[in-house]
């Protein structure tokens, strides 16, 4: 289970990355892959290929977000019902959806083509940002940006 960093988010948190001694960051680039992914998935919009970088960044979940993992399967699977238009009460396709995004054999509960689509939609949520955030040259500031994201 791979996670790949949307293309250009390093170069837009740098500044928090870099932050002076003692000034908050994030705990890992995690935390700014699970911040964007939040936010394509309630977009309910994917990226390309092309919105990525071309290699993992980290292997598996890190200890602090094991705990979310069927958290965020069950995000995915919501995300990919609307964005496909699936009613509901079609069970069927629900089913067909779970069976083709999710793989209980894994570490973090997605199958291959989850994972791929989790990547995905952090791609997408990091161009979102990026449209609507200045990049921050604060922690603080990023997360107050981040906020007004979810206020209507």
């Amino acid at each position: 289970m791979s996670f790949v960093f949307p293309r250009n988010a390093r170069t837009y948190f740098r500044a928090v990355d870099e932050a002076r001694a003692g000034a908050p960051r994030f705990d890992s680039m995690f935390d700014q892959y699970f911040l964007c992914l939040m936010v394509g998935l309630d977009a309910r919009r994917i990226g390309g290929d092309e919105d990525m970088e071309p290699d993992k960044f980290v292997e598996g979940y890190p200890k602090d977000f094991q705990g979310q993992a069927d958290i965020i399967a069950g995000l995915l699977v919501d995300a990919e019902l609307d964005r496909q238009g699936i009613s509901q009460e079609d069970r069927a396709s629900i089913e067909r959806q779970m069976v083709r995004l999710l793989d209980h054999r894994s570490p973090g509960n997605l199958s291959a083509e989850g994972v791929k689509l989790l990547n995905q939609y952090a791609a997408a949520g990091f161009k979102l940002i990026r449209d609507r955030v200045i990049a921050p040259a604060s922690l603080e500031d990023f997360l107050i940006a981040y906020q007004g994201l979810w206020t209507p």
